[in-house]
């Protein structure tokens, strides 16, 4: 390599990336056929973020090169980083068609490969590489990705451990097993990791944020609230870390004071996804004005985001802009390529609000991927009903479909009023924050963090299988109908999914919701007011009220409450809370399952 290219690369290997373009635009100059030195301008443009023209400048070194197993490894580099995950794949493999035995890209294959999804065939890339190099980091933190992802906790525990014990420096394995030691709950060998992972690697976003996590998850929420603004300073251009330090300083009662760290960042450049994340957190704080000026700001840097046009639209819409809510939604479903089901859902629920329900119905004719089929069911089961449709009747049959079930006493007391007493003052220790979540449906109270079935306490544990007990009785006496879309999916394996505690105060309740992740919803009560057992619908649970602003469909079904009962009902059936005064609080446990 030339003195002149060596002084570029050294430049960028100090972090001085523009010098080193600069060097190199020189040198390219005076020798335009010097294919090392586009091969470097093109790693260094990648560098700069600037891949259209490090792509260009790899394909033009391409095809020159005496090594285009290297050119092709950097130009899928490249491509990734570029989001182009497809193309990425592709040059990694004529990459090892040219040198099969090229571990950085048989490693990057692997990995595009797991981001993509094809989680054999990344599986099958990783196992290739540990073949070649047997005690690849990379490799086992790969596989241990695969596993969480797959639901195997302990598979991808075991990966993760024998990633640290070839690399015991290496940062990433310890993010990785700290983030499910969390999710099963071993939250003490979880914060020793990201601790370590810390300690490691300092500038490391990932590991200051997951390390939040689990500290807000143990109720140090201080302490959390630190580990997230290190974070944001580690990755100030995050979205995802922006957004959970706001959530947490809402809760923490900051109220606007939520978006400081969005604020700052955003005084001296104006991204796009950050300005929409900002938008997004304070209409759910209740916002909107403000919100509209943080999304002209996303737009204005990026007139066709996608997520921006709809929030927009959303915002317009409610304050009854009608036609120029409709005309941004529409344009961000287009903008999406009508993939986006979210945004798909967001016009639907515009439609219904402002009358348009045929084209509503029309929109609901796509398939939508499961995540998002409790939403599209309940958007179709609304639109039927506005449509005076029969149909409707048969998603909505609260006789059939819904009850009110009490527990077993558990075993160890004497009674369901005893396990409620203790169970209550174990849930009162899991709320440490002054404010509802942003993105959840409670207002006048609190929400635990994490899930409450991830918790080891005996007391929480015991309701976890009084309720799977409950729910199983549930599910036995639904009836058999294989062409419902609830009924369906009956089965008498059933397990536990989402499940969080709610304290309301006096005048709180939920905003009339589903619940997208779930397969049946319940909401278990631990502790009713006698308000509410001798009112008539204050602090009741209603059901079949759609949460679309303007749409004057009332609730069809109001169930009271009781201490020790758990209520169950579809996941995508519209339910809410009626707001109740009392001097004491309202507790319940609300969960989700799913069939096995």
């Amino acid at each position: 390599m030339s003195a002149d290219l060596q002084l570029a690369m050294q430049l960028l290997q100090s972090g001085r990336a523009g010098e080193a373009e600069a060097r190199l635009d020189a040198v390219i100059a005076t020798r335009p056929d010097d294919v090392e030195a586009l091969h470097l301008r093109g790693v260094v443009r990648g560098r700069l973020g600037r891949f259209a023209a490090g792509i260009a400048d790899l394909e033009a070194a391409l095809e020159r090169h005496h090594q285009p197993f290297a050119v092709l490894g950097n130009l899928g580099n490249l491509k990734r980083r570029a989001g182009d995950l497809a193309g990425a794949v592709e040059a990694y493999r004529a990459a090892l068609a040219r040198k099969p035995d090229f571990a950085d890209a048989m490693t990057n294959l692997a990995i595009t490969l797991s981001d993509l999804g094809r989680s054999e065939e990344a599986e099958a890339a990783f196992r290739d590489v540990l073949k070649a190099v047997p005690d690849s980091t990379a490799a086992l933190n790969g596989l241990g990705n695969l596993r969480s992802r797959a639901g195997d906790e302990a598979g991808a525990l075991d990966f993760y451990s024998r990633a640290i014990d070839a690399t015991p420096r290496a940062a990433m394995p310890r993010i990785n097993r700290g983030s499910v030691l969390r999710s099963v709950n071993r939250l003490a060998d979880s914060l020793q990791d990201l601790d370590t992972a810390c300690r490691l690697s300092p500038g490391q976003a990932e590991a200051h944020f997951q390390r939040g996590h689990t500290l807000r998850t143990l109720g140090r929420t201080a302490e959390a609230r630190e580990a997230y603004w290190q974070a944001s300073r580690c990755a100030p251009l995050r979205a995802d870390i922006h957004r959970d330090l706001a959530s947490l300083l809402w809760e923490l009662g900051e109220g606007r004071g939520a978006t400081a760290a969005l604020d700052s960042v955003l005084a001296s450049q104006a991204d796009p996804e950050l300005a929409y994340t900002k938008a997004r957190v304070l209409l759910r704080t209740g916002y909107p004005d403000d919100a509209l000026e943080a999304l002209e700001v996303a737009l204005g840097s990026e007139p066709a985001h996608a997520r921006a046009l709809a929030l927009r639209g959303e915002i317009r819409s409610k304050q009854g802009d009608g036609e120029a809510g409709l005309a941004d939604l529409r344009a961000a479903l287009a903008a999406s390529g009508g993939d986006d089901f979210e945004i798909r859902h967001q016009l639907v629920e515009a439609c219904l609000t402002h009358g348009r329900i045929e084209e509503a119905v029309d929109a609901l004719r796509a398939d939508p991927p499961a995540e998002h089929l409790q939403k599209h069911v309940a958007l179709q089961a609304t639109a039927w009903r506005c449509a005076g449709d029969d149909r409707y009747t048969r998603l909505y049959d609260y006789d059939r479909l819904t009850a009110k079930r009490f527990i077993d006493t558990p075993a160890g007391y004497t009674s369901l009023d005893a396990f409620n007493e203790a169970l209550a003052e174990r849930i009162a220790a899991l709320h440490a924050t002054q404010a509802q979540p942003i993105e959840q449906t409670l207002f006048g109270g609190t929400q635990s963090p994490g899930r409450l079935w991830d918790s080891d306490d005996p007391v929480i544990q015991a309701l976890a299988r009084a309720l799977q007990a409950a729910a199983q009785r549930f599910v036995a006496d639904l009836p058999d109908d294989p062409e419902h879309p609830f009924l369906a999916r009956k089965s008498d394996r059933l397990k536990l999914t989402g499940a969080w505690s709610v304290r309301l105060r006096s005048g709180g309740g939920h905003v009339d919701h589903i619940h997208p992740a779930g397969w049946i919803s319940a909401s278990y009560y631990v502790h009713v007011p006698e308000t509410v057992l001798r009112g008539e619908r204050a602090g009741w649970l209603r059901l079949g009220a759609p949460g679309l602003p303007g749409l004057d469909l009332p609730a069809e079904r109001y169930i009271c409450p009781e201490a020790g009962a758990a209520i169950f009902f579809p996941s995508y059936m519209w339910h809410g809370v009626e707001p109740f005064e009392s001097e004491d609080v309202r507790v319940t446990a609300p969960f989700d399952l799913l069939p096995e």
